[in-house]
């Protein structure tokens, strides 16, 4: 850990214009939770002795551009994920920070822009056998392409959203009328591309990954569904990762991976950084991995710069890793400087 007192600047998304703040307390004009990350991340880099300086983005960038200039930070702890509620523009932002030649945590521009088109991903992937579902591609307005590739069931999802935007139950297709039927109301509602791919059965589980060259893959996570149907599919949905009251009703917990095999737990690891280093990935990510119950190994969804609440899952596997958190942010702070 940077045993110099740094100057770290923290911009983060805010959902209206700042300019419209009577004072720059920003934790007081948004929910407690959606401030929770931005909030814990200033008390971490506090601690570790440095300065930290919050500043929120909303629809203008010349705003960020002439703090940049005018306080010289010396690295940015990049929270960035949207520009005017816009997550599109989320490795523009780290495009930016670059192109000033100012150190900033997390992955660079070009992996952003790949993990976020999840086919490309894939395609990246292959050449390292590295398993993963088998797709198609339905660009905005096309329902017309062909699924005879692909085996039922079926996993509709929109191709470059995070956080299980635009996936419900109904994210699930037996059929092909289902699944057009999906394609077509993520087309409407949502306005992007669509990935279809074959469903995989198997456990949630949760990869994160720290480090540039040397990489650190953290104890695994996973999500259980202890009181869902037997008969119905388990998989991350909008609700079963952020309402409270779904979570509770189905017995739905994020716990630390428990019973792998240890050549299974070595397997996914080292898949993990296989995939990290693949796809250009820096300081710190995290992989969604489906592990079937033959332990076949299935990378879902690679996620870079993914949440650093003391809460979330990159958090709580630093902390079974007996890292504290204020010397995990620590550390994605030294990463950037590397």
């Amino acid at each position: 850990m940077s045993k110099k007192k740094l100057k770290i600047l923290m911009p983060f998304d805010f959902p209206f214009d700042p300019a419209t703040l009577p004072d720059e307390n920003y934790g007081a004009h948004l929910p407690p939770e959606d401030w929770r990350a931005e909030h814990k991340v200033i008390l971490a880099i506090k601690k570790c002795g440095h300065e930290a300086i919050p500043f929120a983005v909303h629809n203008k960038i010349q705003p960020l551009i002439n703090k940049i200039r005018d306080d010289k930070p010396d690295v940015i702890f990049n929270m960035l994920e949207c520009f005017d509620n816009d997550r599109r523009h989320e490795s523009n932002f780290a495009g930016l920070l670059d192109l000033m030649g100012v150190p900033f945590t997390g992955c660079p521009p070009v992996s952003m822009t790949l993990c976020r088109n999840k086919f490309f991903t894939k395609r990246i992937l292959a050449p390292h056998r590295i398993k993963f579902p088998k797709s198609v591609i339905f660009p905005l307005g096309i329902t017309n392409r062909s699924l005879k590739k692909l085996e039922y069931p079926l996993f509709i999802k929109p191709l470059g959203q995070e956080g299980s935007d635009g996936i419900t139950q109904s994210s699930f297709a037996e059929t092909e009328s289902a699944c057009l039927s999906r394609v077509k109301f993520i087309h409407d509602s949502l306005e992007v591309d669509v990935l279809v791919e074959e469903y995989i059965e198997g456990r949630e589980i949760y990869a994160s990954v720290l480090g540039n060259d040397r990489l650190r893959v953290l104890p695994l996570r996973e999500m259980i569904f202890s009181k869902f149907p037997e008969d119905k599919p388990k998989f991350a949905t909008f609700k079963a990762k952020w309402d409270e009251d779904f979570r509770k009703k189905w017995g739905i917990k994020n716990t630390m991976a428990s019973n792998i095999p240890e050549d299974v737990e070595k397997r996914i690891k080292k898949i993990s950084r296989t995939t990290y280093k693949a796809l250009g990935l820096s300081g710190y990510g995290r992989l969604d991995i489906r592990l079937t119950p033959d332990n076949e190994i299935y990378v879902i969804e690679v996620n870079p710069n993914p949440n650093v609440s003391d809460d979330d899952e990159l958090a709580l596997s630093a902390k079974k890793a007996n890292i504290p958190y204020h010397k995990l942010i620590g550390k994605i702070i030294n990463l950037a400087l590397a």
